[in-house]
Parts: C-alpha cells; structure tokens; sequence
C-alpha cells in the first residue's frame, strides 16, 4: 500500500524543547489528511546533525534508506520533509545525489516549506525544480559550513584560553567537581566517593564488589540513577582527569569520529588522587583482569583463584563444589581434566586445606629481613631516560633540516619527513615507557605487603562464620595482597601442592626447625636472586631430593624411612 512517510530531523537536543518538532509534525499530517493517505510519522533523528551526514549513516533516515533499497518500501510512496536541509545539508553533490536515488527508486520527495514534489515522472517533463533543489542544498551546506567554523574558531579559542591560561571551556566537568565564579571548585563528598574507590580497587575489590558495597551503603550517585553501575567505577578508576588533567577532543561521539587533540593538559583540574595511587589501582585491575572472573558469592572468592594450576599440563585449576562437610567440600581440580581434554591428573585438592597452610605459610616469612632486589623499576627508569635522549636527539636533527626544506631541497624534505615519523614512534614508546615506570614504582613495596597479608591471615582466623561482610572483606583483600607475593600454586598429582613466591623473594623461617613445610630455593639464571618455592602438603608420594629445607620431623622421617627401604632392596633413594 502506497503511505507517506514523515521524516522529522533537528540537530541539537535544545530544539526539543521549541517549536521544531510540533510544527514538522503538524504539517506532515495536514498534508497527509488533505491527500487521504496513511501517514507513518515514526522516522524521526531528534538532535542529529545532517551537515556531515550523520542522519545518512545511522539513525532514522538510514533504516528508511535501507529500506527502500531492499524494496521493502512500495514505489510511488511519498517521503515529507519541512525542506531538503532536513534531508541532508551535505555538499551538494552528496545531496544531490541521496536525492535522486531516493527518486530513481520511485519515491516521491515532498518539500513542505516550498510546497515542491520531486518525482521521477514530474522531472522527466519539468526539470526547473532541479534548479530549485540544487540552490536550496548549495544553501543549506553554506549555512551549516559558516556555523560550523564560527563554532570551530569559538571552540579553539577556548582550547587555547584552557591551555594557556587554565580557564574552563564549559560549565561541564568531572562529576567530583563544579565551576563557581569562573573556577573548579571540588566537591568534597564527591571526591571522599572517589578515593574510597581508589582505596577499595588498590585493596582488592574489583567493580562489582565496589558497586555491591556503594549500594549497601547507600550511597548517592552522581548522577541521581537508582544505584551504582560498574561502568561508571571503571570511568572512574581509568578517567586521568584525578590526576587534573584534561584531554582535549574534536568530533563527537555520535558521529563516531571523537579523536584526541593534541596533548593532554597537566594540572587543569584540581588533583584529587596522588599518581602512585593512580597507579597502583591500574596494576590491581590489570591483574584481576588476567586472573579468574565471574561472581563471588556471599563469602567473596577464594584467596587462590587465578592462581593455581596443573603441573601436568599447565591448565588453570578450576572450583569443585561438592555440596557441604565432612562428606562433601569445595576442591580445586584441573580444568583440562574435567573436560576430559587430555590431561590424567584425576586429583582434588580441598580448598580450605590449602587456604589454610597457605596463609601459615605466609606468616612464617620474615618480612623483616629481606630486601628489595627488584630492579624493575630501575630498568624502567633507565629505559625512559634513554627514550628521552633518543627523542632529543631526533628532534635536534629535524630542526637542522628545517632550513633547507625552506630553500626547496628535496633530500632533506625527505629526510625530514622520515624523521617526523620516527619520532611518532619515539614518542610514543616513551609514552609507553614512562606508564611502566610509574607502575612498577607504585608497586614495589614488598616487605610491607608480606606483612598485610600475614596481619589479614590472623585476622581471618578470629572472625567467626556468622560475621559475613567482614571474612568476605578481609578474604578479598588477602586474595590481591597474594597476587602481588605469589607467582603461582602448583597442584602435581604425585607431588603435592606447592606454592611459588615472586622471583627474587628468599624464603625465611621464624622457626625453621619445626616448619611443617619444606622450602626450596630455586636460583635465578644469571643472577644471585632466587624463588621461593614451598611445598604445603605432607601427604607425598615422591622423593625430595637435598635442596629442599626446613623439613618437618614428619618429613624427615619419612625420608629416612624411604632411604633405608631403598637401601635394602639394594639401590638408593
């Protein structure tokens, strides 16, 4: 059936509030009624601008477009619009030529404004409305490109007052902040908002567990929505504007083409958030990112999730729950063998077992006496200095080649352009660099860390089960103080579980003697560092050979026994 289709399109959300779309509408369905056709007013881009043909590519216009092609739409139909700037305000050739494909396709384009039909069968004999319809796009893009710079040139001009003299470009700002008298003021419950949300992802709480307690809390959004998002805790925690600074930004997001502006601003906000605890809450949500995900349940996850797995082939250890004690139990198993994969590891390993030597043996380290060996920061800091003189010195000999790019020579006009993009490139790894520095410097504190996750351990074990909230947040904050100490729980169907510190990290006994675990120093190659690796199960199957210390008296006879078996049958252990 033949229908008019009324497409309704203004390009600031503002307009919605004028007279815009009443009177479009009105006319549309006068000029239906008048002509006893069904009217289909549904096509509406209601703040969509058509200068650089975003209406054309999405949006309202674009499904009737799309339409049409697929012959869903009966030719002969008609589309209603106030005037042809509604339809795009394009240069006129990419006008023109949306139009006559909207005719060609045997649609009829009515201009209500100048009461002009654009038809395939009208054109064929009248071709003067082309006239019409050319002026009117040529017009309509005029308009919009003079607009357009004024608007530009305004906008520039407030970049540059924002960089030169630090003056805020709009009334709009981070949500943690306000402009009063010309200034950013902060807005301190705001901001306590946002470095409890610092504190808790350094701590350990990732965004949902983030969002669970704002909510349980009650407290206020920024935005008066009904409850906390995850969205907006990773807009916090990646948004560089709590450090104050700002990024200037051309396009918008609507026309998909928002690209940053030339460099960052530094100190155009107030700061809210110091940069080692920037960093340090981007290095605790790059680490949950790799580690285990999905929700936590009632009691948080478990202190070893992510970090357990199969020696016999290196697969992640995945939760077995086997409904309540003493017959059943949580357990951690391989992932590869459950789903029958290939892997024969069959064994289970009780999660609160684990949990439990694990955290003994975490106590037992002497925090006190170890040093920091780490040097990945001084690597870091070596590797921006070098960028940084590599960079200077890329730019010394660009500006050398300055004068003669002036005088016309085309070697150098080459080499000059060769070296623009070289120093691209520099520049962006030393971008990339000085990030890392300031990470692994945030970062690198692990003698006080042994410490927390020893005092959490003990806390842990006086809570009593009916206090929820608190073992759940006590038990996710160990679990990130762990990562950061440990590089992984190995679970060898023969040998038993064991746990492997951070490289670098030697292992102390307060009281080696009557350790209930077994310790190997394992040295790192080229260096005098080593990794700590320690065996928490006394169930074993297996020798230990020589380099295994602080043996338990259990162990130790074992040994013996095992040695003088071996003895016996005429062969060594």
């Amino acid at each position: 059936m033949i229908k008019a289709y009324s497409y309704i399109r203004f390009s600031t959300p503002e307009q919605s509030r004028g007279d815009s779309l009443r009177r479009q509408t009105s006319k549309a369905e006068a000029w239906a009624l008048q002509r006893g056709l069904v009217l289909d007013n549904s096509l509406r881009d209601l703040g969509v601008s058509a200068y650089h043909g975003a209406n054309r590519t999405t949006g309202a216009l674009r499904s009737f477009l799309d339409m049409v092609e697929k012959d869903q739409i009966e030719r002969g139909s008609y589309l209603i619009v106030e005037s042809l700037d509604r339809i795009s305000r394009e240069t006129v050739i990419d006008a023109a030529t949306q139009l006559f494909a909207l005719i060609q396709a045997g649609i009829t384009v009515v201009t209500l404004s100048d009461g002009q039909e654009y038809s395939s069968e009208r054109l064929r004999h009248d071709w003067t409305p082309l006239i019409i319809s050319l002026a009117v796009m040529a017009r309509a893009h005029d308009e919009s490109r003079v607009k357009s710079e004024r608007v530009g040139e305004a906008w520039r001009q407030k970049k540059k007052r924002a960089r030169e003299e630090g003056k805020p470009l709009t009334p709009r700002c981070p949500e943690w902040l306000e402009v009063r008298d010309g200034k950013f003021q902060q807005r301190p419950e705001r901001v306590e908002i946002v470095r409890r949300v610092f504190r808790e992802t350094i701590d350990g709480f990732g965004r949902r567990e983030i969002v669970r307690r704002l909510n349980l809390a009650g407290v206020p959004t920024f935005r008066g929505g009904i409850g906390w998002q995850t969205s907006s805790i990773a807009k916090i925690i990646q948004s560089r504007a709590v450090l104050g600074e700002y990024q200037p930004h051309r396009g918008t997001h609507k026309n998909r083409n928002r690209v940053p502006e030339g460099d960052p601003i530094p100190d155009f906000y107030p700061r809210i958030i110091e940069e080692e605890t920037y960093w340090l809450a981007q290095t605790a949500t790059e680490g949950r990112r790799h580690a285990a995900s999905g929700r936590k349940g009632d009691k948080g996850s478990h202190i070893l999730q992510g970090l357990a797995i199969c020696t016999a082939c290196s697969g992640p250890m995945h939760i077995v729950n086997k409904g309540r004690p003493p017959k059943g139990g949580v357990y951690l198993a391989c992932s590869n063998n459950m789903r029958n994969a290939g892997c024969e590891n069959t064994r289970r390993w009780r999660v609160d077992v684990l949990e439990r030597d694990l955290l003994i043996a975490v106590d037992q380290l002497d925090a006190e006496s170890l040093e920091s060996l780490d040097n990945g920061p001084s690597k870091a800091a070596a590797r921006v200095a070098a960028l940084k003189a590599e960079l200077a010195d890329q730019q010394r000999r660009q500006k050398t080649l300055v004068p003669l790019v002036e005088l016309g020579d085309e070697t150098a006009t080459e080499r000059s352009m060769s070296l623009a993009k070289t120093i691209k490139i520099t520049k962006a790894e030393l971008k990339k660099a000085e990030t890392e520095h300031r990470r692994l410097d945030a970062d690198q504190d692990l003698p006080a860390r042994i410490i927390e996750a020893a005092t959490f351990s003990r806390t842990l074990v006086t809570l009593s089960e009916e206090d929820t909230e608190a073992r759940r947040e006590v038990r996710i904050r160990l679990r990130e103080l762990l990562r950061r100490i440990l590089q992984r729980v190995e679970c060898d169907f023969r040998f038993g579980a064991s746990v492997v510190f951070v490289p670098k990290l030697v292992w102390h006994h307060r009281t080696r003697g009557r350790s209930p675990y077994a310790v190997k120093i394992t040295a790192q190659e080229g260096t005098n560092d080593g990794v700590a690796e320690v065996l928490l199960e006394r169930d074993i199957d297996d020798e230990l050979s020589d380099d295994w210390l602080g043996l338990s008296p259990e162990i130790r006879k074992w040994k013996k026994e095992e040695m003088a078996r071996g003895d016996d049958e005429g062969g060594g252990s």
